[in-house]
């Protein structure tokens, strides 16, 4: 065997998170940073929210985990519930998974299963697009559109997986238009394509770059047509962050599958869902369970009892309308970054409380983990996104309870940032 060296392989030192209250994280140091990105786009009713934490320590109390073999639960019956009332028309069933990786792969078994249920087991092509970014698990990195997702270690793992092809948009686009999907629809042939899985607002590959409204349209006329099931990866954008439930409402679509998770249970435990419409259901017929969806953890009722909590914020709270209003602030103090520094960020993009700053195309690659790294120093969080020159870019996207004066400090602390990064002095300084 071979020893394990003395010392194992340094990495960038990162600060120890201590605890963390509303839109703020607190290191062991006491350095407080506003958190800019809600995490990675999951804490969005903000850290250590009251009514969140009474619900799960009520939860604890009562039952924490059973089988969904063995039993039903109150609390997933409740949020199966719910979401069957705020979900894309004509939604029929929900199941429920870990992360938003599992989710997509619950996802794509349920489309090749309604193929082979129709007869149409030749139908093994999946459309998606680059970029894309749909999960680590095999059957969601497979179709994934991120050249930096897929290593060449994980080929043997993925060759033998879902038969994909990427649509690409055309050079200088961020986003593939109908005549791009057009063009690979006829390409490969509709009667092989199984199912086309977009993200109607893009996250960490595209820098929150929405499809448009026509070739969303386009895209679920086509795969009407065409016998084609179209997935909504809404993993990120989903549960209030554009400002209403789901990204797909802002071009009045309904996919046959739209998948979540992230914001559904506010960062506080694990879950993702899988919202299937009738038309899938009827197909395949009930139970669903014979595909063989689920996982140990499924429908647990502690993740459960934490999503019906988070839902409760949402609703009580207003959170869809204020993601609205506060977005538009938000859009307006990026935009005045924009302008304030035209050689170092070229425009932004999103909906809501997604939204992205873009690099411009003359800056080295790896300007926005710089501007990243300056807002760290800043007491700023954000995430990096992008897979290329046109897409490169910084994620900005705080609690859907934000207020105006947040937004403020947020753009005040990314003006810093920026200034360090492009080597002036920042306004507020």
């Amino acid at each position: 065997m071979i020893p394990a060296p003395a010392t194992a392989p340094s990495r960038t030192a990162l600060p120890v998170a201590a605890w963390a209250k509303g839109p703020y994280i607190y290191d062991a140091d006491g350095n407080d940073y506003l958190d800019g990105s809600s995490g990675v786009l999951n804490v969005n009713v903000g850290h250590a929210h009251p009514k969140v934490l009474q619900a799960i320590e009520a939860q604890l109390g009562q039952l924490t985990f059973v089988h969904r073999t063995q039993f039903r639960n109150d609390p997933a019956l409740r949020l199966t519930e719910r979401l069957l009332a705020i979900a894309p028309a004509k939604t029929a069933a929900v199941e429920y998974s870990n992360s938003g990786s599992e989710a997509n792969e619950c996802a794509l078994r349920l489309a090749f299963a309604y193929q082979h249920r129709r007869g149409k087991a030749q139908r093994t092509v999946i459309l998606s697009e680059e970029p894309s970014y749909h999960g680590m698990t095999a059957g969601a990195l497979s179709i994934t559109g991120s050249p930096n997702k897929r290593d060449p270690s994980v080929e043997p793992l993925l060759g033998a997986g879902v038969h994909r092809v990427l649509v690409r948009p055309r050079p200088g686009r961020r986003r593939a238009t109908h005549e791009e999907w057009g063009q690979a629809l006829l390409g490969v042939g509709p009667s092989k394509v199984a199912a086309i899985v977009i993200e109607p607002l893009g996250g960490a590959s595209s820098g929150a770059a929405p499809i448009d409204i026509d070739t969303m349209h386009w895209l679920r006329r086509e795969t009407r047509n065409n016998g084609i099931v179209l997935i909504a990866d809404e993993v990120m954008s989903g549960f209030g962050r554009t400002g209403r439930w789901w990204a797909c409402d802002h071009s009045s679509i309904a996919p046959d599958i739209l998948t979540s998770g992230k914001g559904v249970t506010g960062g506080y435990t694990s879950l993702a869902v899988t919202m299937i419409s009738e038309k899938v259901t009827a197909a395949i017929a009930e139970p669903l369970g014979p595909i063989a969806l689920g996982h140990t953890m499924s429908a647990n009722p502690l993740a459960c009892a934490a999503a019906n909590a988070v839902l409760s914020v949402i609703e009580d709270e207003a959170l869809l309308s204020n993601a609205a209003k506060t977005g538009t602030l938000l859009t307006e103090a990026l935009q005045a970054l924009c302008d304030r520094y035209p050689t170092l960020l070229s425009d932004q993009s999103g909906i809501g409380l997604m939204r992205a700053l873009h690099i411009d195309a003359g800056q080295p690659a790896d300007t926005n983990k710089r501007i990243i790294a300056a807002a760290k120093e800043s007491g700023l969080v954000l995430c990096t996104a992008g897979i290329g020159t046109t897409t490169n870019s910084v994620l900005v996207a705080p609690p859907l309870n934000s207020t105006p004066e947040l937004i403020d400090e947020l753009a005040n602390r990314l003006d810093k940032a920026l200034a360090a990064v492009a080597g002036i002095r920042a306004d507020n300084a």
